[in-house]
Formats: C-alpha cells, sequence, structure tokens
C-alpha cells in the first residue's frame, strides 16, 4: 500500500477549488441553483438530524436503538438507490483525467472518497452521522468507537453508490432503462401522500411504537451492513467490547470489498476499448414502403377542415410527448399528483357530506385535470429547446402552430377528464353531475390553453435538455424546472380559477338553489364563453409572436 500525503492534499485542494469556484465562476443561472440546493438539503438534514439526536438520547432503550438501525438502513438504501434514477449523489474528482497522473490505486482511491465531502448531498449525510456520534456520547471511548464506524460506513455508502454507478453506467445511458427510471421517479415522487396514508393506517403511531419496543425491525436488519454499524455503537455503549469488535470487522471487511470491487470496475472501464455497438441498420425498401403508407392518399374525413400545418405540428408534439424523458416525467408527475388528489377529494369528509356521500366532489374533480394540463401548456415554445429556431423558419402561421401544439392538449385534457369525472360520479354515485362537471373541464380547457399561449409568448423560459450528476440535476431542478415551473404553473391556474369563476357560478348555483333547467341555457353559454376566450388570447399570442420571434428564440433556445 502506497499513499503519498502531498498527493492527496493537492488533489483534497484541487476539489475544494472546484468547489469554491461553483460560486463564482459559473452562470447565475447554475449558482441560483446550487444555492437553492444547499438551502434546502442542509436545513432539512440539520432538522432530520436533530429529530434523530432526540431520539437517540430521550428514548427508552429497545426503542432508541431501533432508531438507529433504521436511520442508518434509511441512509444505505437511500445511497444505493439513487444513482440507478441517474442521480449521481457523489460525483467528487473525474477519475478519467486523474488516471493520466502518477498516483497509486490507494491514493486515487483515497482521494475520491475525500473529494466527495465537497458534494452538497454528502453534507447532509454527514449531519446525520454527526447526530449518531453525539447522539450515543456516554463516553470518551464510545465516542472514539462511533467515530471509527462512522467513518467506515461513510466510506461504505460512498463506495456502494459509484459501485452502482459503475456497474450499470451502460445500462443506465440506454433509453429503455431511463424511462423506466422516470416512471419510477413519477409514482415514488407523486405518491409520497398515498404511502404516507397506507403506512400511518396499517400500522399506526401504536403499532409504530409497539414494533420499536419489540424490535421487530433490528432482529432483521443487523444482518445487513447497516445493521452492523448500529450493532457495533450498541454494543460499545453497553459496555460489550468484545461484541463490539466483532460486529465491526464484519462491517470493515465489507467496506473494503466495496472498495476494491469499485477500485477493480472503474480501472476496467477506463481501459476497455469500446466496440462499434449494436447499430441497426433499416432496410431501404421498408423505408420505401413506409413513405408509401404515408401518402395523403388515405387521409379521413378531419383533413378536410384541419389544417395541413395544424396536423403537422399536433404530429410532431406527439412524438416529443412519447420520446422526451422529461416530458414523460412532467405528464407522469401530473398524472399522479391528480390521481392522489382525486383520491383526497373523494374519500375525505368534507362540509358538504363524508367522502363518497359529497355529490358536490363530482364538480370539483375537473378543477385536477385543469391542473394536469397547466402543468405543459404554460411553456408551449419553450419545450421545442433548440428546435424552436428551425420551427419558425418553415412558412407557418403563428396561430396555426399555437393551434397544433393545443390539439395534443386538448386531447390528453378531454382524455383525464371523461376518465376523472365518470370515475368520480361512480364512486359518489352522483350521475345527474356528470353533464355540469363535463362543461366545467371543457369551458377549462378552452381557458387553460389560450392562458398557456399567452404564457408562451411572454414568459417563454428555456427547457432543459436531460442531463445526469447532482450538479445538472440541482441546476436544473431549481430554478428551471423546479421553483420557476411551479410559480409559472400556480399562476397561470389561478388565472385560470379567477376566469372560470363565471362558469362555476353559472353551473354551481342552479344545482344549489335546485333550479336545474337552467343548465340548458348556462351549459352552451359556458362553453361559448369558454372557448371565446380561447381564440382571443391565441390570436393575441399569436399577434405576440410575430413581434417578438427573436426575443422568444434567444430565451428558448440559449445554450448552457
Amino acid at each position: 500500500m502506497q499513499i503519498r500525503g502531498d498527493r492527496v492534499r493537492w488533489l483534497f485542494w484541487l476539489r475544494w477549488k472546484m468547489f469554491s469556484r461553483m460560486f463564482t465562476a459559473r452562470q447565475a443561472r447554475q449558482i441560483t441553483g446550487l444555492v437553492l440546493s444547499l438551502l434546502i438539503i442542509v436545513p432539512l438534514s440539520l432538522g432530520i438530524a436533530i429529530a434523530t439526536y432526540l431520539a437517540y438520547r430521550f428514548l427508552p432503550a429497545p426503542a432508541n436503538a431501533e432508531v438507529l438501525t433504521l436511520v442508518l438502513s434509511g441512509l444505505f438504501i437511500l445511497w444505493l438507490t439513487l444513482p440507478l434514477f441517474e442521480y449521481n449523489v457523489n460525483e467528487g474528482l473525474n477519475v478519467a483525467k486523474l488516471v493520466l497522473f502518477p498516483l497509486s490505486r490507494e491514493e486515487l482511491m483515497l482521494s475520491l472518497l475525500l473529494s466527495t465531502l465537497f458534494d452538497v448531498p454528502t453534507l447532509g449525510m454527514l449531519l446525520l452521522c454527526l447526530a449518531v456520534i453525539i447522539g450515543w456520547a456516554s463516553s470518551p471511548l464510545v465516542v472514539l468507537m462511533s467515530s471509527v464506524t462512522m467513518l467506515i460506513f461513510f466510506a461504505q455508502l460512498i463506495g456502494c453508490s459509484q459501485l452502482v454507478l459503475a456497474l450499470l453506467g451502460r445500462v443506465m445511458q440506454s433509453r429503455r432503462f431511463r424511462d423506466v427510471s422516470i416512471l419510477l421517479i413519477g409514482l415514488f415522487s407523486s405518491s409520497c401522500y398515498l404511502i404516507q396514508q397506507l403506512v400511518f393506517r396499517g400500522l399506526g403511531a401504536r403499532q409504530l411504537v409497539h414494533a420499536l419496543y419489540d424490535q421487530a425491525f433490528s432482529r432483521y436488519l443487523q444482518w445487513l451492513p447497516p445493521g452492523m454499524a448500529a450493532q457495533v455503537i450498541l454494543q460499545a455503549t453497553r459496555g460489550n467490547w468484545l461484541l463490539s469488535f466483532a460486529w465491526l470487522l464484519p462491517l470493515l471487511a465489507f467496506t473494503l470489498l466495496v472498495l476494491y470491487l469499485w477500485q477493480i470496475v472503474v480501472e476496467r472501464a477506463l481501459t476497455a476499448t469500446e466496440g462499434a455497438g449494436g447499430i441497426r441498420v433499416r432496410r431501404a425498401h421498408a423505408s420505401q414502403r413506409n413513405l408509401a403508407t404515408a401518402t395523403p392518399t388515405t387521409r379521413s374525413r378531419l383533413t378536410h377542415w384541419l389544417p395541413e400545418q395544424t396536423r403537422a405540428i399536433a404530429l410532431k408534439d406527439l412524438k416529443y410527448y412519447r420520446r422526451d424523458p422529461m416530458l414523460l416525467r412532467l405528464i407522469l408527475q401530473s398524472l399522479i399528483s391528480m390521481v392522489v388528489l382525486i383520491v383526497i377529494t373523494l374519500f375525505s369528509p368534507t362540509r358538504f357530506g363524508d367522502g363518497l356521500q359529497s355529490s358536490w366532489a363530482v364538480l370539483a374533480v375537473p378543477f385536477y385535470a385543469l391542473f394536469f394540463v397547466t402543468s405543459f401548456s404554460h411553456n408551449a415554445l419553450g419545450l421545442e429547446r433548440q428546435s424552436l429556431a428551425l420551427l419558425f423558419i418553415f412558412p407557418i402561421k403563428p396561430q396555426q402552430l399555437l393551434f397544433g401544439k393545443n390539439l395534443i392538449a386538448f386531447v390528453l385534457g378531454t382524455l383525464n377528464l371523461l376518465i376523472v369525472i365518470l370515475l368520480g360520479a361512480y364512486v359518489a354515485h352522483s350521475w345527474e353531475y356528470v353533464l355540469p362537471a363535463l362543461t366545467i373541464g371543457l369551458a377549462g380547457l378552452g381557458i387553460v390553453l389560450g392562458c398557456g399561449n399567452l404564457s408562451s409568448v411572454y414568459f417563454p423560459s428555456r427547457m432543459p435538455q436531460e442531463q445526469q450528476g447532482y450538479q445538472a440535476s440541482a441546476t436544473t431542478t431549481s430554478q428551471e424546472n423546479g421553483c420557476l415551473r411551479l410559480i409559472q404553473t400556480s399562476a397561470l391556474f389561478l388565472l385560470m380559477l379567477v376566469l372560470l369563476a363565471p362558469v362555476a357560478a353559472a353551473l354551481l348555483l342552479p344545482a344549489f338553489f335546485h333550479i336545474l333547467w337552467l343548465w340548458s341555457l348556462s351549459i352552451p353559454a359556458s362553453l361559448v364563453y369558454g372557448w371565446l376566450l380561447y381564440f382571443i388570447t391565441t390570436h393575441l399570442a399569436a399577434q405576440r409572436m410575430l413581434q417578438k420571434a427573436p426575443e422568444i428564440l434567444r430565451i428558448t433556445t440559449a445554450r448552457e
């Protein structure tokens, strides 16, 4: 083993300079993303660390040990699974560049481990590890043993996450795995409410306390690496030093094995030659057959009234929604969020009735479908990214371009409206409110799409390309794909609610006062009102697009 301290210090200094220059040498957007990630991750981790410290200190003996095991197991699972979602929690130094220098294996691995101290997620992990050391500090020897254990556990977490990335690097670059990861991310991030309800209703607070006292978790988790780390600290706290060292040895052996495998995989990945890959060649006669089938001889009746330009834009957007990973993620998260809100509305007690018995819930369901459409219609031009410049070159009328982009959003929104309204009517047994609810939804679609066109032209924003790694994720999530998008979506949704207020009043007041014959007048008037606003706002947006096309291109196609 050859480790020269001066080289490790220089590499550590290099990582520090890279971290400090992230606040000065980057663009304002990237600096904002980094600062926001620090303001979110560090306070959140600090709060969790304080809560776990209080649990270690003030919970009775069996329960605090269970909390320690669960916290370490949660950290282990988090660091092991996040790389699978293309979210590199530890970037550190660039291995491909470091391999050019005369560094030994030990120096390289130690430098990579130390460099992760300046990654933002690692700061949160260190706070939790520090809470473990302080929470179980009953004597100086216990503090020393806890510090050594947490140091080994830290190296184990970093090694496991990097080993997963090194082993599955090529697999995660494939489009199929990327689509699966998008599905998993959307399911997890948007279904937290349902998971919370299932956990608290199935387990309950009392059952959770009893499980902590009965050691229902540690009896299984103690045989895993995080459970071993917890047992080292627990046995040292109880004075069983022989058992503590007995648990420390397999923990250390597993950590060394992980680091060794990580080193082997990295070396092979850097020295292996890239293969030619599986490049598929399509046959010429297949292309000719596809072109033949695409001739305009078999046009449907829709093409007689739907302009060619509008139909071409709509087909292009349909392929965009199906192939773009970020759009798929956005649509999936919006869908799951809509389902969660519908479940809350239909199954939660309200002042008008008890959940399922409330007929008014059916009239509230369309607003969730409208929020789904709002999430990807407020920046219709920004979704084009670099291709917007090419799209503006073609002789397409701005109004036809907006019609084509709104057509797919209208179809998706209408399908969602039909599904959620019929589902709500079936659950609440209120079929008489299907027609008013559908009217609210269709009129709201016209208002949402029209306001979205205005927002896309007056307040365009750049939609980031799909990126990998923590820094890329932090930057795009913080401003371009997070706070700014959330503000725009919320503002557009609030504007839609204000403009939709006359429609809601025209449909809800007759139901409230039991004058249902007024629906024969208010339903057509509401549809005319909603879509009249759509054509007016779209006309204004088209005129603005003609005047400000260069400015829109500059904002939406700006490169990093």
